[in-house]
């Protein structure tokens, strides 16, 4: 399923910078042909650049927010979940090994 999505990601981003060559290549074509000053086409391409930029932002956080999700619903813990995991874990150990220092048997763990 990751797979999917990763694949969806690419294509989009591909479709994404190929609009953008597209979309260069036709406005230099109405500046070529009169129909738009330079001045105006590039007003034009920055806008329409901005919004294509937007919309991708959006899309890859609606992306995000999906696989985020579903990871969630696996039942996978966030790697922000597992790092404050490790940091009681790790307080824990601590505080044992201030309570009950290294006895016969019991190997410390440095």
């Amino acid at each position: 399923m990751f797979e999917s999505l990763r694949k969806a990601m690419l294509i989009g981003l591909g479709a994404a910078a190929m609009s953008r060559d597209k979309l260069r290549q036709a406005i230099d074509d109405l500046v070529a042909r009169g129909e738009v000053t330079t001045e105006e086409g590039r007003k034009l391409y920055d806008e329409l650049a901005a919004r294509a930029e937007e919309e991708r932002s959006n899309w890859s956080e609606r992306i995000t927010r999906q696989l985020r999700d579903m990871l969630r619903n696996l039942g996978l813990a966030e790697a922000s979940q597992i790092s404050a995991l490790e940091a009681k874990i790790d307080a824990l150990e601590q505080r044992l090994n201030e309570i009950a220092p290294c006895r016969p048997g019991r190997e410390s763990s440095d």
